[in-house]
């Protein structure tokens, strides 16, 4: 009539064990059986993929907070860093755990076919397993010591409730980069394992999906990786950790990057394109399935993989190895593990394979101009990010750095007829008015002679010193817009003569405060009779504005200020097609040798989408922003309408141009401007701290 308590007993006493102190490989090895229909059957070993007996350790780590491993298909990751992570975590060192595959069916799938058949098969397991029915169902499993098994799929109510010890997200590029407006999966995995402290754990697997960020990234270390809002971004905050082989030939260790670098035998891709569609694919992947040695130059043919695999160790960024093993103590440090296994290493990849899927790609594209294919190989066989060829072709046309020419500074080319500055408004701890001049000649042809910064005001600072410039908070500080540029001049081939501002363009924009300043400045402005000589500039927020469009803007029915509103995408097209052109003629913008890496890095700092809006990549992007502003600034002095053979007084050869000055009157004119200044103020020496220009 009563049942034994027998059963209930042992289930509670199973709670009670204490962990077993082994690794994750090692508890894996003993209790996760694999029967794969057609294939492996047996307990999980490391033989195969050696390079995962690392990274499943850190699954254990006290040390770190979460292990990220990018890796291609058919590398053994899953086995190792689910299924086996599973196993251990049950058997070794139960703990609430939450798997997240990237939707619902998928979670359905891994647990019919990989967990219930992993509890099936592996004594242990199906030993642990809660014998009640209501303990398992397809979503959740619960064992008898406690621990409760979940698998869900990325959504606000599956990853922003419980608190879970292990949580583990695979495929986590084919995720949303937003869950549910709560955040990326990675940080709402992260957070529901704060609660254990040290003994939490977030794992992220997935080969490469997300596209670059940035198409002109430069790598300042050897295993960064490119910007990406997917999981090469959270691998970039990690210690990333590459895998080295030692070579066969010279015993240097030498990097398996991802990609094909190390099969230096592939001829450039513009020579394949031009073979690709009519060659023997079979037999080109066969003839270049050899990867070199970057120490000795040396092949290693594909017999030696296996032996690389044994031998291989993983280094963090910076880390070095000597010939014998022996890792240096530098290198990256994070409280995240990551980890970038390229697919020249996949276990169960061949290079053959490796190399024809990829020729298989080129062909699609080079048939089709379909980059699907390509892509999809490059992701998921190379373990890569994908960039588009496109892009590519973009990038490796004329670069405008590569034709920098030697032309001095503050000096207008003998073919220019006027002067444009734009000014950048910048605010913050480091306030400053960013200031870029250009000389323009017929034909929209222009030249780069000036790039500056103003960062201190006329009002005088605590220290006797002049204050810091701070455009916001102080309206009187935009007068050294008026000093500086609009009355600026710059030397001609002429003998002492200079060639006045024709137009400076302000830029609106920025914290508050900056408009209604920027409006009050252009009220004095045209107090003094500088209205024609000044613009103030906005960039419009619809992708279809005009190109550019002059309105009024002021308080209530007080409009009385024009604002040139201007369409920046259009604008940025036409100085990016400008400053490729290498030969001297219409619309050429040309760059000095003198601009130095930080201008280029600003050039490059936005990327054009495929809607034809730009996306800024980079905090500084000064140098586009300015050279769109300068060709605003032409545009609206009727550039495109000028009769070259006839032009305006302004726009003439510089030896009959209106705006030209005598250098001595320059100074008489610039000595009067000083002494009239608002605001200037003398230190304790005496010397005028007020707006002198320095002569350019």
């Amino acid at each position: 009539m009563f049942g034994s308590a027998l059963p209930i007993i042992q289930s509670a006493a199973e709670a009670f064990r204490p962990p077993r102190r082994v690794s994750v490989a090692e508890g894996a090895g003993e209790t996760l059986k694999i029967i794969q229909p057609g294939g492996y059957t047996g307990f999980w070993s490391h033989k195969e993929t050696p390079y995962m007996v690392e990274p499943m350790s850190m699954l254990a780590s006290r040390n770190h907070e979460a292990v990220v491993f990018v890796g291609p298909a058919r590398s053994g990751k899953t086995m190792g860093l689910l299924d086996a992570w599973v196993s251990y975590a049950v058997t070794c060192d139960p703990g609430d755990m939450l798997i997240v595959q990237m939707t619902q069916d998928k979670a359905r799938d891994y647990s019919k076919t990989r967990i219930d058949r992993a509890i099936r098969n592996s004594p242990k397991l199906a030993g642990l397993k809660s014998t009640r029915a209501h303990d398992d169902n397809t979503h959740d499993k619960l064992f008898k010591h406690g621990m409760w098994l979940k698998i869900g799929w990325p959504s606000a109510s599956q990853l922003a409730s419980s608190d879970y010890r292990y949580v583990a997200l695979t495929d986590y590029d084919r995720m949303p980069d937003d869950i549910d407006g709560e955040g990326s999966a990675f940080q709402l995995g992260l957070k529901r394992t704060t609660t254990f402290l040290s003994r939490g754990m977030c794992m992220v697997e997935s080969s490469p999906g997300k596209p670059i960020t940035d198409p002109n990234f430069r790598p300042t270390m050897a295993h960064e990786a490119p910007p990406s809002s997917g999981i090469l971004g959270i691998y970039n905050r990690g210690d990333r950790r590459q895998l080295y082989w030692p070579c066969p030939h010279c015993k240097e260790y030498f990097r398996a990057a991802p990609g094909l670098d190390l099969f230096a035998s592939i001829p450039e891709d513009e020579e394949l394109l031009r073979t690709i569609r009519g060659a023997d694919l079979t037999a080109l992947a066969r003839e270049h399935s050899v990867i070199f040695c970057p120490h000795c130059g040396t092949g290693i043919e594909a017999t030696h993989k296996q032996r690389l695999l044994e031998h291989g160790e993983w280094l963090r960024d910076g880390q070095e190895i000597s010939k014998t093993a022996k890792k240096s103590e530098t290198g990256m440090e994070s409280s995240i593990a990551s980890y970038w296994l390229g697919g020249v290493a996949a276990a169960y990849q061949s290079w053959y394979s490796l190399l024809l899927r990829y020729f298989h790609g080129l062909r699609d594209y080079a048939s089709s101009g379909s980059e699907l294919a390509l892509q999809v190989t490059v992701n998921t066989d190379q373990g890569a990010p994908y960039l588009s060829r496109a892009i590519l072709a973009d990038r490796s046309a004329n670069d405008p750095a590569d034709n920098a020419e030697d032309f001095e500074r503050y000096i207008v080319p003998e073919q220019a007829r006027f002067l444009t500055a734009a000014v950048d408004v910048q605010g913050g701890q480091n306030a400053r008015f960013v200031v870029q001049v250009h000389a323009h000649g017929p034909d929209q042809e222009q030249w780069l002679i000036d790039r500056y910064e103003i960062k201190t005001s006329h009002r005088e600072g605590p220290d006797g010193e002049p204050a810091p410039l701070d455009p916001a908070s102080y309206p009187e500080d935009w007068d050294c817009i008026t000093d500086k540029v609009v009355t600026a001049t710059y030397r001609t081939h002429l003998y002492n003569q200079e060639l006045r501002m024709r137009k400076t363009i302000v830029d609106t924009g920025g914290e508050e405060g900056v408009t209604e300043n920027a409006y009050q400045w252009w009220r004095r402005c045209a107090k003094d009779r500088l209205s024609n000589r000044v613009a103030l500039y906005k960039g419009a927020s619809s992708r279809t504005a005009p190109l550019i469009k002059e309105s009024k803007v002021g308080k209530g029915a007080k409009a009385d200020v024009p604002l040139l509103v201007c369409n920046p995408n259009l604008l940025k097209d036409a100085v990016i097609n400008a400053a490729r052109r290498a030969d001297d003629g219409t619309s050429r913008l040309h760059f000095p040798q003198w601009l130095g890496a930080w201008f280029w890095d600003e050039w490059q700092a936005e990327v054009r989408q495929t809607n034809g809006t730009y996306k800024q990549i980079r905090a500084r992007n000064e140098a586009l922003d300015l050279a769109a502003m300068n060709r605003a600034a032409a545009l609206l002095l009727g550039v495109r309408r000028i009769n070259w053979d006839n032009p305006p007084a302004w726009a003439r050869p510089l030896e009959q141009n209106s705006y030209r000055v005598d250098k001595a009157e320059r100074r008489e004119e610039r000595a009067s401007s000083q002494s009239r200044s608002i605001g200037g103020f003398k230190n304790k020496k005496g010397f005028s701290k007020s707006s002198g220009f320095k002569r350019r």
